[in-house]
């Protein structure tokens, strides 16, 4: 029990180092050498949960099902692994397509690490009813996650500057657009309202 409370108290730490002071945390971790494993069962896996939590918070306020309120996390669990899982691979796939040769462990720290913050804010959205003010405010926030992927290219990635930007745009587009098709599918196989 007590590696797992570990582990959760480090991805809050690394996630709050991520949000206030992106530069010097990419820096701790360009110095990690952690296997792709061992990036999801230190932090990803934390993260997932800690995220799936907040989904099954807001649901518990909005409808006040505990019915729904499961199926929501088990909806946000998977579409988050999954998502987070897929984009990483996808990016490592398409890295030869900027001429770089960059270890795949190094791909899955700057996806799960970026997506990190993104999952976040998405989790964080689901408190609030789907067409409320908050909402839309937390899910435009959603975005600041590019930010911190840039830094991090910048610091992990021998990338040239011209293909900097298009590397930053794909990764980018992939860690959106992923988690929220698997959440679309997730929350139709599990018979939940369908929404962003």
């Amino acid at each position: 029990m007590k590696p797992t409370i570990n582990n959760f108290l480090k991805t809050i730490i690394r996630m709050q180092n991520l949000l206030v002071n992106p530069k010097k945390e990419w820096e701790r971790i360009a110095i990690e050498n952690l296997k792709i494993k061992q990036i999801f069962l230190k932090f990803a896996f934390s993260l997932v949960v800690f995220c799936s939590l907040i989904s099954f918070i807001g649901v518990m306020i909005r409808q006040r099902s505990i019915g729904v309120g499961i199926s929501m996390f088990f909806v946000s669990l998977l579409s988050l692994l999954a998502g987070i899982y897929t984009a990483a691979k996808f990016v490592d796939w398409l890295t030869p397509n900027f001429q770089l040769k960059i270890k795949s462990e190094i791909i899955f720290q700057l996806v799960i690490y970026s997506a990190s913050i993104f999952c976040l804010f998405h989790a964080s959205s689901k408190l609030f009813t789907t067409y409320s003010f908050l909402r839309q405010i937390i899910l435009l926030a959603e975005l600041y996650f590019i930010r911190i992927l840039w830094i991090g290219t910048g610091l992990l990635l021998s990338v040239t500057d011209n293909k900097r930007p298009g590397f930053t745009i794909m990764a980018s587009l992939l860690i959106i657009v992923l988690p929220l098709i698997f959440e679309r599918m997730f929350s139709i196989l599990f018979k939940l309202p369908i929404t962003i």
